[in-house]
């Protein structure tokens, strides 16, 4: 029987006299006897000291037989008392992903340094990457990618101060049936400008192919909110709108909750015309 999920990350053994030493993420992998039955590999904290995580990547891939077979990988799960999403040390992925031709699922949070790879992953359904900054160059990086089979893609975009150095409009190419003609679930989420995404799923082809329309995290305003009113037929056929965590008035919240589709309006935060912010940034 297969072992469904596991995940490796930096510890350490202490001795009698008070010393302690580092228990590598790889040799823990190398050496873990149920590795082979592992589908779903969950990679935590690879560094106490804010370092990347370029020699645990090396590592896999001199040893990319090893992990051949995982069709699933969440890189990065690090809660914010070992390192904020903000000072997460990444490298370039795409030789790790290329040594995995099986990997169906992959979650990516923190993007410093972070690279994916151009390439085709056939076997893709579901990319994920959580950020306080999403750079321009990840987002070319999925541009550019050819993922023919994907059907559930969330990108967090972030804000400057935290690494988004690129503009919305450099997400419009991801807003198409061609580029993704199995997607059911898009979310361009945690933006400052969450309105002027709504209007890009207005204009997209693809929203008719869509059953999820993720805009959570984000800047989203009474005006992005008019959108969906004022496009109920584009809209209607969907399964659910998120907007979890908001800038909504209760007015609109209220109206939103009578659109014949399900919405999800909750975590409503204050509207302020000098402060308002994504979910995520630091």
């Amino acid at each position: 029987m297969k072992v469904e999920a596991k995940k490796y990350g930096l510890t350490y053994e202490e001795y009698d006299d008070g010393s302690k030493t580092d228990i590598d993420i790889l040799d823990k992998m190398l050496h873990d006897p149920k590795l082979p039955e592992i589908k779903q590999l969950v990679i935590g904290c690879w560094s106490f000291e804010s370092g990347d995580c370029s020699e645990l990547v090396k590592g896999m891939v001199e040893h990319k037989e090893k992990f051949a077979h995982i069709e699933g990988l969440f890189w990065g799960d690090i809660d914010y008392e070992e390192s904020e999403i903000s000072w997460i040390e990444q490298t370039d992925l795409g030789p790790l992903l290329d040594g995995m031709p099986q990997l169906k699922d992959l979650k990516i949070k923190g993007t410093n340094g972070l690279g994916i790879g151009r390439t085709s992953r056939p076997n893709l359904r579901s990319l994920e990457i959580i950020s306080g900054g999403l750079p321009a160059s990840v987002i070319e990086d999925v541009i550019q990618s050819d993922f023919p089979n994907l059907e559930k893609l969330i990108l967090y975009v972030g804000i400057d101060e935290y690494g988004f150095d690129g503009t919305i409009d450099q997400f419009t190419p991801l807003f198409s049936k061609e580029k993704f003609p199995k997607l059911t679930y898009l979310g361009i989420v945690n933006a400052e400008e969450q309105d002027q995404i709504v209007q890009m799923f207005l204009d997209s082809d693809m929203l008719p192919q869509l059953e999820i329309m993720d805009i959570s995290c984000g800047v989203l305003t009474d005006k992005g909110g008019q959108l969906l009113l004022d496009h109920v037929e584009k809209i209607k056929r969907l399964k659910l709108i998120d907007m979890r965590y908001n800038y909504l008035s209760e007015e609109m919240r209220a109206k939103l909750r009578k659109l014949p589709v399900k919405v999800d309006v909750n975590e409503a935060e204050e509207y302020d015309d000098e402060w308002m912010s994504p979910m995520i940034t630091e």
